[in-house]
C-alpha cells in the first residue's frame, strides 16, 4: 500500500477514533486501503471534483463483523467521505472486501493472474452421463432407481437463443419404468436430480426431463 494511501486510512481511523468509535478505527488502522479503478468527474454546483471509489480490504474477522452491521459500514463510508472532501475531490463509493490469506490483496486485484479452466468443446456422451447417474445413485444406495437408469436412453440438445448455454437432457425410460415414475413423484426427482449432477457443467445450465421411450 502506497504512503499515501495508508494516509488516507489513518486520517480515517484518526476521525472515528476522535468520534468514539474506537473498534472502527482499530478496523480501518489494520485494512489496506486501495483506489478502485479511475475517478469520475461530477459536478456539485459550480465546482466540478474527481469522485473516486475506494475499497478497503480487511481481513476475513473484521469482514465478518462488518458485514453483520450496515451501520458500521456507513460509518466508515461517512469517515472516508470526510477524508477525501476537498474542493477537487470526493468519494464516490466505499466497498469493503476480503483480503486473501496470501499476501493480504482482494479478489478483485488477484483474479487476472488466476488460471482459468476452458470448457470442453463436446459435452460427455450422454451414456456416460446416464452411468454416472446410475453410479451416483448406486452409491446413495438408492439401487432401483440406478436400475430405471441402467435401461434407460439419453437425449441432449443445446437450447439455442439462450443468454447462458444451456443444455436440455431428457431421460427415456422403458413404458413399464415410465408408469413407475408417474406413480412415484419422489423417484422421478431423484432419477433428475442424479442426471443433473452427472451432466452439469462449469459455464451453463442444465435441465432434466423424464419421458417414454418409444418402441424401436
Amino acid at each position: 500500500m502506497s504512503a499515501v494511501l495508508a494516509s488516507l486510512g489513518a486520517a480515517a481511523a484518526s476521525l472515528l477514533e476522535a468520534r468514539g468509535q474506537q473498534r472502527l478505527a482499530e478496523i480501518v488502522a489494520r485494512a489496506r486501503v486501495e483506489i478502485a479503478g479511475a475517478g469520475e468527474s461530477w459536478s456539485i454546483g459550480s465546482r466540478t471534483v474527481t469522485a473516486h471509489r475506494v475499497a478497503l480490504v480487511v481481513a476475513a474477522p473484521a469482514f465478518v463483523e462488518l458485514s453483520r452491521d450496515s451501520a458500521r459500514i456507513d460509518a466508515l463510508k461517512e469517515a472516508f467521505t470526510q477524508a477525501m472532501r476537498s474542493p477537487e475531490t470526493e468519494l464516490l463509493e466505499l466497498h469493503v472486501e476480503l483480503a486473501l490469506p496470501e499476501g493480504g490483496r482482494p479478489w478483485s486485484g488477484a483474479y487476472r493472474e488466476a488460471p482459468v479452466r476452458h470448457r470442453p468443446a463436446e459435452r460427455p456422451d450422454p451414456q456416460a452421463i446416464l452411468a454416472g447417474a446410475a453410479a451416483l445413485l448406486e452409491a446413495l444406495g438408492d439401487r432401483a432407481a440406478a436400475l430405471l437408469l441402467d435401461r434407460a436412453r439419453l437425449e441432449a440438445a443445446e437450447v439455442e437463443g439462450a443468454e447462458t448455454p444451456l443444455t436440455r437432457y431428457v431421460v427415456r425410460l422403458a413404458p413399464a419404468d415410465r408408469a413407475r415414475t408417474l406413480d412415484d413423484v419422489a423417484l422421478s426427482d431423484r432419477l433428475r436430480r442424479a442426471v443433473r449432477d452427472a451432466a452439469i457443467r462449469a459455464g451453463e445450465a442444465t435441465t432434466v426431463e423424464i419421458g417414454t421411450a418409444l418402441p424401436d
